[in-house]
């Protein structure tokens, strides 16, 4: 077999930016009450993903896609992830952006930051000539529902048997993905999932955080792969 190496997947929402872009888009355009009433049946397992952004996309009136990007574009990233994208790069470890948000907003904040070269995989929005507009979700899994934009199958189909799966994540979306992920970097939420369904993880709050870990990770020991991760992929790859 090839020699390990790593390979990085990290979510955008609440972890690549500051705060929850996709929340706040649709809490400022929409109605936010009732989004956030949509917001929390999503993450209490009431309704899917893509029902959660149908229903959210309902409570917005005309609006344009050169007003969401100048909102979206408010927003701020977090300081140290160039930092950590230019180590990956230097390192020649790839690092792809998952998100079950939307590229009408991902595109512009990348783009802004010089790293609109990253892969990057999510959901789109299109734009009807009223002026309202409708999710559409490229990228579903035809077993699971759950999430609009299936993280899990990204890893997977973006990995292989000679990579360490590295996931970077904060919240209910990231759940699923981080079953399947060797190295794990968690914050705001998805601690306490990994600490409930005993997944390692490494606790963080900023990116600067992840490359002190992660370099050393690098720098002092050869890449590892986790079991329970390992068997959980294998798994997946014997039902198709």
């Amino acid at each position: 077999m090839d020699e390990l190496s790593y390979i990085v997947f990290t979510d955008f929402d609440g972890t690549i930016t500051v705060t929850d872009i996709g929340d706040a888009l649709f809490g400022h355009f929409g109605d936010r009450q009732k989004c956030s009433d949509v917001f929390d049946l999503y993450r209490t397992g009431q309704i899917t993903a893509k029902e959660c952004w149908r229903r959210g996309c309902t409570t917005v009136p005309a609006v344009s896609k050169d007003e969401l990007q100048s909102f979206a574009l408010t927003h701020a990233v977090d300081g140290a992830f160039k930092d950590f994208v230019s180590y990956c790069t230097a390192k020649k470890i790839g690092v792809s952006v998952l998100s079950d948000g939307f590229d009408v907003y991902i595109d512009p904040v990348l783009k802004r930051e010089g790293l609109d070269w990253l892969p990057r995989f999510s959901n789109t929005l299109q734009f009807n000539p009223d002026g309202t507009m409708e999710p559409v979700f490229p990228y579903p899994d035809a077993n699971c529902d759950r999430c609009a934009n299936c993280k899990r199958n990204h890893l997977l189909t973006n990995s292989g048997d000679h990579h360490v799966i590295v996931y970077i994540g904060d919240g209910y979306s990231d759940r699923c993905p981080v079953q399947y992920a060797d190295v794990v970097f968690a914050k705001d939420s998805l601690v306490s999932f990994c600490e409930t369904h005993n997944i390692t993880f490494h606790r963080f709050d900023t990116f600067a955080d992840v490359l002190v870990k992660f370099s050393s990770l690098v720098e002092q020991r050869k890449p590892r792969k986790r079991r329970t991760a390992e068997l959980a992929r294998k798994e997946i790859f014997m039902m198709e």
